[in-house]
């Protein structure tokens, strides 16, 4: 099963039920006020949900990104009305840029990830996001049971993965849904922490094309939430990812296709990594998957870097 956040309020990401959620929550409770201006780091699709909550509240917007974004997310966030601020290195350059400039002008922080001071807006951003599970039940089934025994979810800076897992042990029963984050090999951040226990930066390139997952830095809040409720933690290769775009595109017969991006696609990579990769064996039966499992996988995102798609996607066999 795949829960297809492609087409989210025309947005082709999930960002804005956690972005929309709390700058309604803040508006309601006086802590902004329509007119303010509103800023945020992001790889593309943060960026482009909180520019259009921010629109749609009266607010003014900034946006600040790693120097080498694609132009098409780029465009995409300045489309919704934001000034865009490229910043040299990367995601978490940005971050600390923004936070920085943020403070000295007086503007509102809407960050997915946290730092010491800054956190009641990222478990805001995270409930948001809870409402994605919600909507997999069936109608008039109130506190069903979740009817999936494994969930893969992207990592990133670890807001919806804890988002997720928080969701599974809330709706808690007999057997539990095993949760299986995935990022890519170079930007495994949350992989990296969680053997040490602790947050922990990775380094070297950020080198992959799931852009949206493309952090060295784990939220610590997040972090410090999902560490006991996660089951398991991998990292794959760009062309896992990569093989997930084209099976999202060419589906079996009788089920709909569905043009997702790299980040969007990690999780069916994930799950197609661990289902064929010998050297993976070992882990596929400690976690017990096998032919009978019902797996759940999230598509994040749509086709946020047409090029991209169509080279891994429309011209390869």
């Amino acid at each position: 099963m795949a829960k297809d956040e492609s087409g989210r309020f025309g947005l082709n990401a999930f960002k804005l039920l956690g972005a929309r959620f709390a700058i309604e929550t803040l508006l309601h409770d006086g802590s902004i006020r329509p007119g303010a201006t509103l800023v945020c780091a992001s790889e593309g699709n943060h960026g482009r949900a909180v520019a259009r909550a921010a629109r749609d509240a009266g607010c003014a917007c900034r946006v600040y990104m790693a120097h080498d974004a694609a132009p098409s997310r780029v465009a995409a966030i300045a489309g919704e009305g934001a000034e865009v601020i490229t910043v040299e290195g990367s995601y978490d350059d940005a971050v600390r840029v923004m936070e920085a400039e943020a403070r000295s002008n007086g503007w509102s922080i809407i960050s997915d990830t946290a730092w010491p001071g800054y956190e009641r807006i990222p478990r805001l951003i995270m409930l948001g996001y809870t409402h994605m599970l919600d909507e997999i039940r069936e109608p008039g089934a109130g506190n069903r049971e979740p009817d999936f025994d494994f969930l893969f979810v992207q990592g990133g800076v670890g807001g919806l993965l804890c988002a997720m897992a928080s969701w599974c042990a809330f709706h808690k029963r007999e057997r539990s849904p095993r949760v299986i984050g995935v990022e890519p090999t170079s930007a495994a951040c949350l992989q990296a922490s969680a053997r040490a226990g602790r947050p922990v930066a990775v380094t070297g390139p950020l080198a992959t094309t799931m852009a949206g997952l493309r952090n060295r830095e784990v939220s610590p809040p997040a972090f410090e939430a999902l560490l006991p409720i996660v089951d398991a933690f991998m990292s794959i290769d760009d062309v896992w990812a990569h093989e997930a775009m084209r099976t999202f595109a060419r589906p079996l017969d009788g089920d709909p296709a569905i043009d997702a991006g790299a980040s969007g696609s990690a999780a069916l990579g994930g799950l197609l990594a661990l289902c064929r990769e010998p050297s993976l064996a070992a882990a596929r039966r400690q976690l017990g998957l096998n032919h009978d499992s019902r797996v759940l996988v999230l598509v994040s995102e749509g086709v946020t870097d047409p090029a991209l798609w169509a080279s891994h996607v429309r011209t390869h066999p």
